[in-house]
């Protein structure tokens, strides 16, 4: 083989060797620019998941701290001209969990009475209707079928008595805030009776 062909070959052989070597550079740089990217993205689906796990607890304990009112009554007064209690028959909110009744503040629109909490105030008491595993015992709702009446004093907790015809707020305030509330209407007669729905 002449010396220009040998000089030829070996001009070749070194332009594809370095073309070899350009492509296995330009092919580090797009595994390493994946591979950031892999990253990035990885970071911020977390970071979603994270957002997403949060909310979802937020709205859970939402829910669990939350009762249900299925039925109201209103007791009347000696004289039998106004009513001086209330009972709220309630349950935990459907889908929650447990609920602690003795965890819940009772407020009113009626009078100017301060809140007072179910379980440790007079003028607040905690009856079982319905419960299979005695956990009412301890005030907690911890099954769907699990009823308990809370009567409440409205004489001792505002200073004042629902009159005939008369409506007022009862609200079943929560430790994190969440509040449920019923509105109670007196009939316009009391004459004879001893209790009255509301």
């Amino acid at each position: 083989m002449s010396e220009p062909n040998r000089r030829e070959e070996r001009a070749t052989v070194k332009r594809r060797a370095q073309s070899s070597l350009g492509s296995i550079i330009l092919l580090i740089a797009a595994l390493l620019i994946a591979a950031a990217t892999a990253g990035v993205l990885f970071e911020v689906v977390g970071g979603f998941q994270s957002d997403a796990a949060t909310a979802s607890d937020k709205s859970a304990d939402r829910v669990i701290a939350r009762t249900e009112v299925v039925g109201s009554t209103g007791h009347v007064n000696t004289t039998g001209q106004s009513i001086e209690a209330v009972t709220l028959v309630v349950k935990r909110a459907e889908g929650g969990g447990n609920m602690d009744l003795s965890d819940v503040v009772v407020g009113t629109t009626i009078g100017s009475g301060a809140d007072a909490p179910v379980g440790s105030a007079a003028e607040v008491t905690v009856t079982p209707l319905r419960d299979d595993d005695d956990s009412l015992s301890r005030d907690i709702l911890n099954d769907d079928g699990d009823r308990a009446a809370l009567r409440i004093d409205l004489a001792a907790l505002t200073g004042v008595e629902l009159q005939p015809s008369e409506s007022g707020t009862i609200r079943l305030l929560s430790p994190d805030g969440a509040t449920t509330t019923v509105r109670v209407s007196v009939p316009s007669s009391l004459n004879g009776k001893t209790t009255v729905p509301l």
